[in-house]
């Protein structure tokens, strides 16, 4: 009986440490798929971050490439209207301002995905291509006027030459400024009105820019040598300011995206 006993209590506890065992195997194959599948989230969430941040990389290099590429365009674009021929006047405009919109356009967008801290390169580069598109809107057709009556007077036209006197002398008599959209002249303007509208060559947008502009003191009319002098120094520091607004944006652009490491 007591054999009986001792064989069945052995029995017993080896279907009881059967059942342990399984349960016990069963729970740490449990423990370890559950941290399986942690690893897996893990790692799939580190390559989502990964990629994440090479196509924010990416976007924000095509962004600033893109931008480097508008201010160039708008600044040559620009250029052209100082140097166009009066014929083409309409046509150039009109591309200067379809690249300006343009530049504007991918300014937004960089100031968008540019990395902090490049806040201050992009407003520089910005002010620049502004100012350059503004003095060429406002300034480049009076330029583009007072070349053609210089050109006109050293081909020896007569009336062009004549009306560059006038000029001269209305601004040496000191004469008030106006415009031809202020109503009557001052008697001052009787002569130079008479000498300009006798330029046959010139059309009359450029005699009432040349009107409004009769007494302003700009440097290059005081001679052809100052009027090539100064139209070349106005060039030379819009081109200079937009490289140094260049180079900052790259520099800044390449420390931001960490493209200097080897």
């Amino acid at each position: 009986m007591d054999m009986e006993i001792t064989v069945a209590l052995i029995g017993a506890a080896g279907v009881c440490g059967t059942i342990v065992g399984t349960v016990v195997g069963a729970r740490i194959q449990a423990h370890s798929g559950h941290a399986q599948a942690q690893a897996a989230r893990d790692a799939a969430a580190t390559a989502a971050q990964a990629a994440r941040r090479q196509a924010l990389q990416e976007l924000r290099w095509t962004t600033l490439t893109a931008l480097l590429r508008a201010a160039g365009e708008c600044m040559e674009a620009t250029e052209q209207l100082y140097t166009s021929s009066q014929a083409r006047v309409d046509a150039e405009l009109t591309e200067v301002k379809r690249v300006y919109r343009a530049f504007r356009l991918v300014h937004a967008e960089a100031e968008l995905a540019a990395p902090p801290g490049m806040e201050g390169v992009l407003a520089h580069m910005n002010r620049v291509v502004m100012g350059a598109y503004d003095g060429a809107r406002m300034r480049a057709p009076t330029e583009r006027a007072l070349q053609a009556l210089d050109e006109l007077s050293r081909e020896g036209d007569p009336a062009a030459m004549q009306a560059k006197e006038a000029l001269t002398r209305l601004r040496r008599a000191g004469a008030p400024l106006w415009s031809p959209h202020r109503g009557d002249p001052p008697p001052e303007y009787e002569e130079v009105i008479e000498a300009l509208n006798a330029v046959p060559r010139l059309d009359r947008h450029q005699v009432r820019l040349l009107l409004a502009n009769a007494v302003v003191p700009l440097e290059y009319e005081r001679s052809r040598l100052e009027n090539v002098r100064g139209a070349l120094q106005e060039r030379t520091a819009r081109r200079h300011a937009h490289q140094d607004a260049r180079q900052k944006l790259i520099t800044a652009a390449r420390e931001a995206l960490s493209t200097n490491e080897p």
